[in-house]
């Protein structure tokens, strides 16, 4: 950038070098490539995010400064994969981005971004974060991404809703604990309170069928 562009820039409001940033980066390529277990799809990465906006913020002479963070939902979860059942914890992340005139530090537009991460170890929060930064980044400065599956939780990811404490209690009525302890093996569950309310529904619409057919045949 020769002089005369330096001074064009810094005669430029915050407005005016956020607009030209996006009119320039445009659109971010999709260059991760995502497996669900059962395929893959593409879309945009962190990476892919702040290579193509880092330079051109940069000749604008923008600063983009990270701020609070805040945790608006934690859990553990029940996962299901085609290895088998496990917990996960599951974060959701609210985070603040500043972006600061470097020649009017006065001038600045912050922008929230949210992210879900979800993780067997310590990786949620980080997970959160990066969804969080690379969609506050996105949205504060309009570029273009098409479709962006990342945004839905693979099929693997679904949370899985547990037996009901009144399933569970007519479960126990309608079989003996021999017969549980079978079925539970069969299912690799460990108690009735890992199954799920479709697993609870199933057994127990099983039995009360065995019972109907039981009463038909007396009579």
């Amino acid at each position: 950038m020769d002089e005369k562009e330096m001074e064009a820039v810094k005669a430029m409001n915050i407005y005016q070098r956020i607009s030209a940033v996006s009119a320039e980066v445009g659109k971010v390529a999709m260059t991760l490539n995502v497996s669900t277990g059962n395929g893959s799809y593409k879309a945009i990465s962190i990476n892919d995010v702040v290579d193509n906006l880092i330079p051109v913020v940069t000749k604008y002479r923008l600063a983009i400064l990270p701020g609070e963070k805040e945790i608006i939902e934690q859990e553990q979860i029940k996962t299901t994969s085609k290895y088998g059942d496990k917990t996960q914890f599951y974060i959701r992340l609210k985070a603040t981005y500043t972006v600061v005139n470097i020649d009017k530090p006065e001038e600045k537009i912050s922008a929230v971004g949210f992210g879900d991460g979800i993780d067997s170890g310590d990786k949620a929060t980080g997970k959160a974060n990066t969804y969080a930064r690379k969609y506050a980044l996105i949205d504060l400065f309009n570029l273009s991404k098409g479709d962006d599956p990342d945004r839905e939780a693979s099929q693997e990811y679904q949370k899985i809703e547990t037996a009901t404490a009144e399933q569970i209690s007519k479960i126990q009525t309608l079989y003996n604990s021999d017969e549980i302890a079978t079925m539970l093996k069969r299912m690799r569950k460990k108690s009735l309170v890992d199954i799920t309310k479709e697993q609870a529904e199933k057994m127990i619409s099983k039995r009360d069928m065995s019972l109907l057919a039981d009463t038909t045949e007396t009579f």
